[in-house]
């Protein structure tokens, strides 16, 4: 019985690890942009801001922090 506990524990632990660890890998690696594009979209303008927005769009890759800052634009105005 006591072995049958411990095999479980194994078990669990290895299954664990393993994907916390997948967890991670897809987190660094899925970084839709870096922080230099996203400290650039500040000095576009709202029209340029827009045109990236409409062309991402097209795409299917719309960073957040891309159309977070059109949002804000577009509240603040």
């Amino acid at each position: 019985m006591k072995l049958k506990t411990v095999a479980s524990i194994i078990a669990f632990s290895l299954i664990s690890t393993t994907m916390s660890q997948a967890n991670l890998s897809e987190v660094d690696t899925f970084t839709p942009c870096g922080l230099d594009e996203t400290q650039s979209y500040y000095a576009m303008s709202t029209e340029d801001i827009q045109m990236e927005v409409e062309k991402h769009s097209a795409e299917g890759d719309l960073p957040f922090e891309l159309g977070l800052e059109l949002i804000k634009r577009w509240t603040n105005s």
